[in-house]
């Protein structure tokens, strides 16, 4: 009898890519691998960080509650030092409040490389808070083939990461001043948009040469070398929106958290 064509044969199961095919796609599939080892370590770190760190905030709460969400995640993209970060500039009173991290009046324009620390932290902490929120949705977009291109996945991340920024700016400056809920939510607005997209900025830059590079246009939340290159892009981020926030406290338009 004689074989059946290729094209019945595909649909058939019983087509098998050429040799020269098969060959092609080794290099990549042992980067992949290569890259997914490399990955999964500064994972477990930044997990194991995170943990740690929720667990002494059972024992040594942060005065300004809303930090004590904002610093376990700052573990999850800064394995080990988010933890010395925690240890010397969070655990401690006396410490939070010689770092004006309660803020008194007198010292609004205090910008020290701490006080810049934590704001720009609460920043990432709205990055993360987005990443986890817009990841399923591009996912699920996928699965049902509508085309989400990176420019929508961009919005999407950004107008989530604002929303986010907003409310956990509102929840530092209630618990810190005695304002209104509309003027605190004026006061959020003016002191985390800026940070916030300076923040994304430097995201999507790493994120869009990661993809075009390293990931070849994947974005499967499977592969531990896509939250490697997220743990990255985060980490990015918070060099970029350092300079913003900076700016902003030096000028008395963000306080410290």
């Amino acid at each position: 009898m004689d074989p059946l064509p290729p094209h019945y044969a595909r649909h058939a199961g019983l087509w098998q890519p050429s040799a020269v095919f098969t060959d092609a796609l080794l290099p990549l599939q042992v980067g992949n691998t290569m890259l997914n080892q490399l990955a999964l370590p500064f994972l477990v770190l930044g997990a194991c960080t995170a943990l740690m760190i929720l667990k002494d905030i059972f024992r040594h709460p942060h005065p300004v509650g809303i930090m004590n969400i904002i610093w376990p995640l700052t573990g999850l993209y800064m394995p080990f030092f988010g933890w010395l970060a925690w240890w010397y500039l969070g655990r401690k009173p006396s410490r939070q409040l010689k770092l004006a991290l309660l803020v008194p009046q007198k010292i609004h324009h205090y910008a020290g490389w701490q006080t810049i620390f934590i704001t720009t932290s609460l920043s990432a902490a709205a990055c993360i808070f987005s990443e986890l929120i817009t990841i399923p949705i591009i996912t699920l977009l996928n699965h049902y083939h509508f085309a989400t291109p990176l420019w929508m996945q961009a919005i999407i991340c950004l107008a989530i990461s604002l929303i986010s920024g907003l409310f956990l700016q509102f929840m530092a400056i209630r618990q810190r001043e005695a304002f209104s809920v509309w003027r605190a939510l004026l006061v959020a607005f003016r002191t985390e948009t800026f940070p916030l997209l300076v923040y994304q900025a430097g995201i999507l830059l790493f994120m869009s040469l990661a993809l075009k590079f390293v990931l070849h246009q994947q974005i499967n939340p499977l592969m531990a070398a896509f939250w490697f290159m997220l743990q990255l892009a985060t980490l990015t981020g918070f060099i970029f929106s350092w300079p913003a926030n900076h700016f902003l406290i030096k000028r008395g338009l963000n306080p410290a958290v």
